[in-house]
C-alpha cells in the first residue's frame, strides 16, 4: 500500500471543511482528494476514525478536535510528523499562553489546530521563545481573533501556496540562493490578497511566510537525514 499524504493546499481545504465551510464534508473532501490525485495509485486510504464520526453529524458547523485527533489530522500531511506527547507538552507548557484553553467544550477549535500545525512547521528551525515572538507578531493576542494582523488560516494557506508552487514548478536539486529567490518571488505574488494591510504589516508577514517555507524544507531534510542514518546503522546489526 502506498501511504497517501495531503499537501498543505489539500490540508487547507480540509481545515476549512472542518470549520463548516464549503460544500463537502471533511470525509467527502478527503476521499475526493485521493480520487483526483493522478500521480499515484492507492490500494487503501486509512482514514482516522473521527472522520467517520463527523460524517454522521447532520449539522454544518465547526468541528472541535481533541489532541489525539489533531495528531491524526496533522500526520495526514506530507513533511509532517506529530506525536501526542509533543502536542501535550506544547499545550500544557511550551506555548500554553499562545494556545489557551479548548474553545469548543473540551476540544480545540480549528484556529487552535492551525496554530499547532504552524508551530510544527516552525519547530524544525526555531526555539519556543522565537516561535512565541513570531505568533505574537502575526496574531497579537493569540486568544482574540479580532486583533489578528492575519488569521491563522490565511497565514497557513499563504505559505501552503508558496510550497505548492515550488513542488510543482521547480526542478530539484536547486541551489539555496535560487530557492530563496523563488520563495520570495512567489510570496510577493500573494500581496494583492492582503491589500488591507499596511506596507509594514505586509513586509512583516512576507518575511515570516518565506522563513516558514524554509523551515518546512529544513524539516524534510532532517527527516531524510535521520532515515538515512537509521538505515546505515541497521547494517551494523547484521
Amino acid at each position: 500500500m502506498v501511504a497517501f499524504k495531503l499537501t498543505r493546499i489539500d490540508m487547507t481545504r480540509l481545515l476549512y471543511s472542518l470549520k463548516g465551510e464549503g460544500d463537502l464534508t471533511p470525509l467527502q473532501l478527503l476521499n475526493s482528494t485521493v480520487k483526483n490525485d493522478q500521480q499515484h495509485e492507492y490500494d487503501e486510504l486509512k482514514v482516522p476514525s473521527f472522520f467517520q464520526k463527523l460524517e454522521r453529524r447532520k449539522q454544518k458547523s465547526e468541528h472541535g478536535l481533541s489532541t489525539n485527533e489533531i495528531v491524526e489530522l496533522g500526520n495526514l500531511c506530507e513533511l509532517t510528523s506529530l506525536k501526542s506527547t509533543a502536542i501535550q507538552n506544547w499545550i500544557k507548557r511550551d506555548i500554553k499562553d499562545m494556545i489557551g484553553h479548548p474553545e469548543l467544550g473540551k476540544k480545540y477549535s480549528i484556529d487552535q489546530v492551525v496554530l499547532l500545525l504552524i508551530v510544527r512547521d516552525l519547530k524544525s528551525v526555531f526555539d519556543f521563545d522565537t516561535i512565541r515572538m513570531i505568533l505574537s507578531a502575526l496574531f497579537n493576542t493569540i486568544t482574540d481573533r479580532s486583533d489578528d494582523i492575519i488569521s491563522p488560516m490565511r497565514f497557513y494557506e499563504a505559505y501552503a501556496h508558496v510550497l505548492d508552487f515550488i513542488y510543482h514548478h521547480t526542478n530539484f536539486p536547486i541551489k539555496e540562493t535560487n530557492l530563496r529567490a523563488i520563495t520570495e518571488e512567489q510570496t510577493d505574488k500573494l500581496h494583492e490578497q492582503f491589500s488591507e494591510l499596511t506596507k509594514n504589516q505586509w513586509n512583516l508577514i512576507k518575511g515570516i511566510i518565506s522563513s516558514t517555507v524554509f523551515s518546512v524544507f529544513t524539516s524534510h531534510l532532517q527527516s531524510t537525514a535521520q532515515e538515512m542514518m537509521f538505515n546505515a546503522l541497521q547494517h551494523k546489526k547484521t
